[in-house]
């Protein structure tokens, strides 16, 4: 199971260090009880120091010296040596044991490791920052730990993303320098002098690669000589010097240098920022939809104009908490959620190929629960249009740095196969998206080509149309759910196709 990318799946993960939390703290316990029954065998042990071959002699002259001594070696050390050697709890060790065989695997770590390097692209987060607790200019009472920034470190290295790597392993020393790093040392097997040769394998590749775009074979294997040689125990000194003389410097030093070979922030980016101006124009007004539907007569909603051509509109207050509720428990307690990934691509018979496993996701089909029947009624209400033929809605939940790519929901028919359309009812005229959670940082819906950017706000509901008035697609209607920072963001999500729509025109057409 791939926990990171939900921010429900993850919760899991906190009961499972609970539990190990609780089994480790009888651990402790009983390790505590042992050792003060070994401490008092050791106070019964003591005796004056003795020097001298005459003082020892002595000593054992003695019978009541000689004796005990004699029998203690005897009958009570080998006891001594079993009872040191017996396991702790050993019952509590297997339980560990059996929590751990469902913890986070290799590829979980590698989804997240993703996650943590969009939120610190996206947002032009630095690693000092983040070790610090501050998040996108707010402080938060958490922060990374060395073994953390190593393991980013590493990310970005093994990426050929060097430049991003320093930073990170510039962190970890810092860190490393606290008390826990003996922690580190013993148990996790993370050295100081580890971190030293990564760092200056890294500070290599960066100054070398920042020279030229792109390498060609031969340089990448004369650097990874380099990087080998560098790492060699007979450098290792040198090396050191010149990180500590860095490790002197003061970060923001760093940070300013980043800024300047930083490259420019894409239009994305920008929008996930909130770097665009809001537009403004006389047709973008709010107003009460009394004209879609018939009911809407009696129960007006709150829309908000948010563009034009094409026509996207954001609905107020439509999502009830108790309707959200009802298919997140599902989802929740049935453990009925997959993975999603975001597309770039299409193989030779018009399937897409996975890129990055993102969200955690469940279908909803039909008009069970009955909460489908009430939405499906409410985003038909919305958008003029007819539902009846597919009811299915799409529950999701993003996780540690989430997102979905630029895309649009239309299908371009060049990269499907021709018989694309039997089983879906046509291409996907309009898209409805409804917020379940607000979300404190990122998880923004971006429009990229028309520069608008929507918050996520519970309850409400994004709707536009995908296809223009002649039933092409319109790709002005790209757009991107920008890296979520804080937050769990869950979504109901539609695609309303247009073979249903034959005897209705759309409303806004």
């Amino acid at each position: 199971m791939i926990y990171s990318t939900s921010v429900m799946s993850m919760v899991k993960l906190l009961e499972m260090e609970e539990t190990l939390k609780a089994s480790l703290e009888v651990y402790v316990q009983e390790m505590q009880s042992k050792l003060d029954i070994i401490k008092l065998f050791q106070e019964s042990l003591k005796r004056e120091t003795l020097i001298t071959l005459d003082e020892r002699e002595e000593y054992m002259a003695n019978p009541l010296n000689a004796f005990p001594l004699l029998r203690r070696l005897n009958q009570d050390w080998p006891k001594w040596l079993r009872y040191i050697k017996l396991a702790i709890a050993t019952k509590k060790i297997k339980e560990i044991e059996m929590q751990l065989k469902s913890a986070p695997n290799n590829d979980d770590l590698e989804v997240a490791l993703k996650g943590m390097a969009r939120i610190e692209k996206f947002y032009n987060q630095h690693a000092d920052d983040l070790t610090k607790g501050f998040l996108m200019g707010r402080k938060f009472n958490s922060q990374l730990t060395a073994p953390d920034c190593v393991a980013l470190g590493d990310f970005y290295y093994n990426t050929t993303k060097y430049s991003r790597s320093t930073h990170w392993y510039r962190m970890a020393l810092r860190l490393h320098t606290l008390p826990q790093g003996k922690l580190y040392e013993k148990v996790l097997g993370l050295k100081r002098k580890k971190i030293y040769k990564k760092y200056g394998k890294a500070l290599l590749k960066e100054s070398v690669a920042s020279d030229k775009a792109k390498a060609t074979p031969a340089e990448l294997s004369a650097w990874n000589s380099l990087a080998k040689e560098v790492a060699k125990e007979d450098n290792y000194d040198n090396v050191k010097q010149l990180i500590d003389e860095y490790l002197s410097l003061d970060e923001k030093i760093f940070q300013d240098e980043a800024a300047k070979l930083r490259r420019k922030s894409s239009r994305l980016e920008r929008g996930c920022r909130g770097e665009w101006p809001k537009k403004s124009s006389p047709e973008l007004i709010c107003r009460y939809n009394r004209d879609t539907s018939a009911f809407l007569k009696l129960a007006p909603l709150k829309m908000e104009f948010l563009n034009m051509q094409p026509l996207v509109v954001m609905y107020h207050d439509v999502l009830y908490e108790s309707e959200f509720k009802s298919l997140r428990d599902i989802a929740i307690f049935n453990g009925t959620m997959t993975d999603g990934w975001t597309y770039v691509d299409f193989d030779k018979k018009g399937k897409p190929k996975p890129q990055d496993r993102v969200v955690k996701m469940i279908t909803f089909q039909g008009t069970t629960p009955s909460a489908t029947l009430s939405i499906n009624r409410r985003i038909a209400d919305m958008s003029g249009l007819e539902m009846q033929e597919n009811m299915a809605l799409f529950l999701t939940n993003y996780g540690l740095g989430s997102h979905f790519g630029k895309h649009v929901d239309y299908v371009e028919l060049a990269k499907r196969p021709p018989d694309f359309f039997t089983d879906l009812g046509g291409n996907r005229i309009a898209t409805a998206l409804l917020y379940g959670t607000d979300v404190p940082l990122g998880g923004t819906t971006v429009f990229t080509k028309l520069k608008i950017s929507v918050e996520p706000k519970k309850g409400n509901a994004l709707i536009w149309f995908n296809l223009n008035n002649a039933g092409d697609p319109d790709p002005l209607t790209e757009h991107s759910v920008c890296p979520v920072v804080m937050g769990s963001i869950w979504t109901i999500s539609k695609w309303i196709h247009e073979r249903q729509q034959v005897f209705k025109e759309p409303c806004f057409a």
